[in-house]
């Protein structure tokens, strides 16, 4: 049974199940972690009564009230490295050398022989970036938002998929054609059209709201401060004025109600729309490495995540023309098109010009595909099904019901460009479809943060000698932090394959007496990749 929380969300120690009141996602909640270097941990652990979630940025979930799970339990084929070796990303089950009755579960990242560094979270082994299978990175993914669980509950918390207004420049159509919002879905009726390459595409864009904090910047013009607003009237809250470059600028999400204070001080319609767009970009963050596991208070300092995977279903109902989806890490734009005349998938890359965003692209690809266009897989058929599509580890790869379709295509990141704002868009024109089950996802960003190994110079593994990481990087103790960094090959015990009968907390009253029971949480059985 795994106690601790290293390898969340992957694999859970002791936590408990919380239901966001207001997207209705279940989340684990840690209540015990690593404690090799904090033996008072588990302490600290059991007083966090406040959680985020992990979905929707909710903070401040009470769960002091909420029963507590137990770990995760793991069937181990103890015989998987009696004749071979651990893979790089596989889980492994090993002996702590320091004490040998324990068992250590973390996942493998350097194998014997290699230099290894870990280089803006992630993994440089001998000088190039290790990069992950199809299979290794649905495995290791974590989620970042679920669109089936939209915040509805919440008037200040707008969608996080967020359907575009169509420009119509050049279309057939005299009307405006958008997207749309049904529920957990969008639809778009644009199949009737003549010349599809002649329509305007239509976009529905992700934005990653964020509720409260933030150490980003957000800037908006402002070409002159209102003569009757003195500055000390003005809340502090992060706020900046630029006169020289006419520039209003806040750091983290702008508060709703310093905002509402701010629009009140004066009636100059300039400073006024300045301030309403500040609000709203403000809220706008990047996507960060949290972990709804962890409480927000440690962990630790956030780091931007450019490492995301879309994952959409779709269904064809009538037309001509294409679908797209678009990922950009702030430097490239990189986008799948589907073409449902012919029958093939395009693969594009196209640098993002300095200053401009993914949503102030108007169209897509004008350049060579990356590679040669694919036919549609027989499981598409003719009415659609599930995509997924990612930029992990500098790498592109897009995968059609659990296949990937394409051989992964490698990209070289620009240098110093900013994390993005708006990472991931789809569109369309000439179709009549339907886009549901909307996932983002984001891959581990292992951090450098109290590490001792592999952080300012690579690490040099012996002939017997492995690297381990856990999944849940802020709060992990593993090979970046212990004395001794490496596993041994005489310390592993086997190969994790099932997790077999996780429990739940529940009651059994009979009479005026009530027992606590462990159930079977049947939900949580799996094999593990």
């Amino acid at each position: 049974m795994i106690s601790t929380g290293s390898m969340a969300p992957c694999l859970l120690g002791f936590h408990k199940r919380v239901v966001c009141p207001t997207c209705r996602i279940t989340f684990p909640f840690g209540t015990a972690y690593d404690t090799d270097e904090d033996p008072e941990a588990n302490v600290a652990a059991a007083g966090r009564s406040t959680a985020v979630c992990p979905n929707c940025g909710q903070p401040g979930i009470d769960v002091a009230d909420v029963p507590r799970n137990h770990g995760d339990q793991l069937l181990v084929n103890k015989q998987a490295y009696t004749f071979g070796t651990p893979k790089r990303w596989d889980i492994i089950v090993f002996r702590n050398p320091a004490r040998a009755t324990e068992a250590y579960v973390k996942r493998v990242v350097g194998l014997p022989g290699e230099s290894l560094q870990i280089v803006g979270g992630d993994i440089v082994v001998n000088g190039q970036i290790a990069q992950k299978s199809y299979a290794e990175q649905v495995a290791a993914r974590i989620l970042v938002h679920d669109h089936f669980f939209r915040p509805i509950n919440d008037e200040t918390v707008p969608p996080h998929w967020q359907i575009v207004e169509s420009d119509t420049v050049g279309s057939e159509r005299s009307r405006p054609l958008s997207w749309i919002a049904n529920g957990p879905s969008f639809r778009l009726r644009g199949g009737d059209v003549r010349r599809p390459d002649k329509d305007p595409w239509s976009w529905v864009e992700y934005h990653h709201w964020a509720r409260v904090g933030g150490a980003y910047t957000t800037t908006v013009p402002l070409a002159k401060w209102p003569d009757n607003l003195s500055s000390e009237s003005v809340p502090t809250a992060g706020l900046k004025f630029n006169q020289e470059k006419g520039e209003f600028s806040v750091t983290g999400a702008l508060p709703g109600d310093v905002a509402k204070q701010l629009l009140e001080l004066t009636d100059d319609k300039s400073f006024q729309n300045a301030v309403r767009e500040l609000y709203e970009g403000s809220h706008i963050s990047a996507i960060y490495d949290d972990y709804g596991y962890n409480p927000g208070s440690e962990a630790g300092t956030p780091n931007p995540v450019s490492d995301l995977m879309v994952s959409v279903n779709i269904t064809l109902q009538g037309g001509s023309g294409e679908f797209v989806i678009e990922i950009t890490n702030g430097g490239t734009v990189f986008s799948v098109v589907f073409d449902i005349v012919r029958r093939e998938i395009n693969l594009f890359a196209e640098p993002l010009p300095e200053g401009m965003t993914l949503n102030s692209q108007s169209v897509v690809p004008k350049s060579e595909p990356v590679t040669k266009p694919v036919p549609w897989p027989k499981s598409f058929g003719n009415s659609g099904g599930t995509i997924d599509f990612s930029i992990f580890d500098q790498q592109i790869m897009v995968a059609i019901d659990g296949k990937p379709v394409f051989e992964p295509t490698s990209f070289e990141p620009p240098k110093g460009i900013q994390p993005p704002r708006i990472p991931v868009r789809f569109g369309a024109r000439g179709l009549d479809i339907r886009v549901n089950q909307l996932k983002l996802y984001r891959d581990v960003y292992y951090t450098e943060t109290r590490s001792r190994h592999a952080v300012t110079r690579p690490y040099e593994l012996t002939e017997d000698e492995f690297f381990v990481l856990g999944d849940n990087s802020p709060v992990s103790h593993d090979s970046r932090r212990w004395d001794n960094p490496v596993v041994n090959r005489s310390h592993l015990v086997g190969k994790p394959f099932l997790v077999h009968l996780p429990s739940k907390p529940g009651n059994l009253k009979i009479g005026n007496h009530e027992m606590q029971l462990r159930l079977p949480d049947w939900e949580r059985i799996r094999f593990l990749r």
